[in-house]
């Protein structure tokens, strides 16, 4: 193995500012407050200044950075995402999510979903891939279990089981039919109520849409919120918060600060402080913050980073540079 050091005026290759160690494709390299460490298949950068710390192992399966105040973790499939701002965590397959951004939370496991939104007035929960609802927003509550009905407002309560109705209103005018199928629909100043008796309702208010059609699909559309349900497939679109979820694994969330995508093994992590990660689950990695650049596709690496920093390490030969 070869080892080519081009070192700028007025440096030395080993000094109290720069140690450059080599062994048979292993690196241990420091140079003006950079550290880059290759044993293996596990890599560690580290940046004083930048306030940098890359970890990967396992060919990039297992990943641990921290930049800044963002911080990115890969284990067994498993994400985590942190800010600020975010607390962004899957696990290997995508069926279980828990996420936090400001003041909104995402939570899917085992056919159940919750979201929270306490500046938007957003408290919705199914369970069972969406067959048991519970919902309330703008002074409206859902719940629905089955043929199970139970809608309420300031002005309106309907509850219907089984055959059974039961509509109270505070004011008219109100139209309501009723068929021996169990199918009815109520019309009421501000709003609608539809059911067949099977699972199927909408429910209608000013500034509020609710639709289940009995077999998984729900949509819930407010002035500030769009949720759209199938299963264990959900899509939520506020003014701050974009997401998407497959149910096959293949995650995209986006809020004002962050862009994540999420395809099984797969992760691309963007922020608008400048970090760019892409990791594609088969050993290539990609890191840049702003002040250090990394590469690493299976054994080889690239790093560039500060004062002209660039290390390169291959099969054939180790190249480092610095000014």
């Amino acid at each position: 193995m070869a080892l080519v050091l081009v070192v700028g005026p007025g440096a030395m290759a080993v000094s109290a500012q720069s140690d450059v160690e080599v062994s048979n494709g292993d690196v241990d390299i420091e140079v003006n407050g950079q550290e880059i460490e290759k044993s293996g298949d596990r890599v560690e950068v580290e940046d004083d200044e930048s306030d940098l710390d890359f970890e990967v192992e396992d060919n990039g399966a297992t990943v641990d950075i921290e930049s800044g105040d963002v911080e990115i973790e890969q284990k067994d499939g498993a994400v985590e995402v942190e800010n600020e701002d975010l607390d962004y965590e899957t696990s290997a397959d995508g069926s279980e999510v828990d996420i936090e951004s400001g003041t909104l939370e995402i939570e899917q496991k085992d056919g159940a979903v919750e979201v929270e939104d306490s500046d938007l007035d957003l408290d919705y929960e199914t369970s069972d891939n969406g067959a048991v609802v519970d919902i309330e927003s703008n002074g409206v509550e859902i719940e629905q279990d089955g043929d199970d009905v139970e809608v309420e407002s300031d002005d309106v309560d309907l509850e219907s089981s089984d055959g059974s109705f039961d509509f109270e209103s505070m004011s008219g005018p109100v139209d309501i039919e009723i068929d021996a199928d169990g199918t009815y629909e109520v019309k009421f100043d501000g709003g609608e109520i539809e059911s067949d008796g099977n699972g199927e309702l909408e429910v209608e208010f000013d500034g509020l849409d609710y639709e289940n059609d009995g077999d998984g699909d729900l949509e819930f559309t407010t002035d500030d919120v769009d949720i759209e349900q199938d299963g264990d497939e959900l899509e939520l679109d506020t003014a701050d918060v974009e997401y998407e979820n497959n149910g096959d694994g293949d995650l995209e969330f986006a809020d004002a600060e962050t862009d994540i995508e999420q395809d099984g093994a797969g992760l691309e992590v963007d922020t608008e402080s400048g970090l760019d990660y892409e990791n594609d689950g088969d050993g290539d990695v990609e890191f840049e913050d702003g002040e250090t650049d990394i590469e690493l596709d299976g054994s080889d690496l690239d790093v560039e980073g500060r004062n002209g920093l660039d290390v390169e390490v291959n099969d054939d030969e180790t190249e480092v540079q610095f000014d």
